[in-house]
């Protein structure tokens, strides 16, 4: 007797997780900061001051000046 393949669809397998063209359709890119924590924690101040994230914070700062 011939035994059928489950058919799994979740994570950790073949073909697993999301579609492609799924979500938003913007690809996204990561980058990282060294700091001392003494700036970090400056940085924390003003990023809650601003009331943005993070990345936004710092993506608004790069590009604007």
């Amino acid at each position: 007797m011939l035994e059928s393949k489950p058919k799994y669809s979740g994570y950790g397998y073949h073909g697993g997780g999301r579609k492609k063209g799924s979500g938003s359709g913007t690809k996204r890119v990561s980058f990282c900061v060294s700091c001392q924590p003494e700036e970090l924690e400056k940085l924390k101040e003003l990023v809650k001051a601003s009331g943005k994230s993070t990345s936004r914070f710092l993506l608004d700062l790069a590009l604007n000046g």
